[in-house]
């Protein structure tokens, strides 16, 4: 999704769209940031943050209600602390890009229906050969067969990414 013009709302997932500007005023907040940091990838409870960030808890929910607000992080499953709330980033990443137009912003979502879909992508693609998995590692071992020129585009986008 891409945002540009001040005032634009945009739709991150956030209560009833977002400014662009309050979006890049709250990624201006030190703590904010950090909050960000350490809630990618895996759900983080608001005492761990507070600790992370060396602030008060009550600091931590004040800048997690407005990062909420701007679709920025979400709160997750209750069952990570009994006590605490327990929040995780809602995108990967956030690209700012100025031209003579105005400034654009735009989210790379982290969702588990755009994984699902770049799987079933992958499976419908390609040739799986061999596939193993481990459910207590959660992890999987696949082998593809790929035709000549996608073996080699394979290889790159492989090397580009390591």
């Amino acid at each position: 999704m891409v945002f540009g013009d001040p005032g634009e709302t945009l739709d991150l997932g956030g209560e009833g769209g977002t400014d662009a500007a309050a979006v890049l005023d709250a990624l201006g907040d030190a703590v904010s940031r950090e909050i960000l940091t350490a809630a990618a990838g895996t759900p983080v409870t608001v005492e761990d943050l507070a600790m992370v960030c060396d602030v008060s808890e009550s600091t931590v929910y004040r800048r997690l209600d407005r990062l909420n607000t701007l679709g920025l992080v979400e709160r997750c499953n209750p069952l990570v602390s009994e006590t605490k709330g327990a929040y995780r980033t809602t995108m990967r990443g956030l690209y700012v890009a100025v031209d003579d137009s105005g400034i654009a912003v735009e989210a790379d979502e982290l969702t588990t229906d755009a994984l699902a879909a770049a799987m079933r992508l992958v499976i419908d693609a390609v040739d799986v050969r061999r596939l193993s998995y481990d459910r207590d590692d959660r992890t999987v071992d696949l082998t593809l067969s790929l035709a000549d020129g996608d073996f080699e585009t394979f290889l790159k986008l492989y090397a580009d990414n390591a």
